[in-house]
């Protein structure tokens, strides 16, 4: 297991040792886990927003009679033409 240190104000520390009875190491352990849970959701939730963004401005009739893999050859083909002297 990794080991992180911080500090904290010398009031919060008395205030802390005040209270013996709290495993401070796993109250901080649990909120990390809690807040890296919290910013990987939004991540994910950021990740679905745009994605739906995406799909409905994707036209029903041109995605079914489209072909992308034709289409992505087409631009590869462009655009690695383009580069070359």
């Amino acid at each position: 297991m990794g080991s992180v240190s911080f500090r904290v104000p010398d009031e919060v520390k008395a205030r802390m040792e005040e209270h013996d009875e709290i495993n401070w190491s796993a109250v901080l352990r649990d909120h990390i886990k809690e807040e890296l849970h919290s910013l990987e959701s939004r991540n994910v939730a950021h990740a679905v927003a745009t994605s739906e963004r995406l799909s409905s401005a994707i036209d029903a009739d041109e995605a079914a009679t489209t072909n992308t893999a034709e289409q992505i050859r087409e631009f590869r083909d462009t655009r690695y033409s383009e580069e070359r002297p």
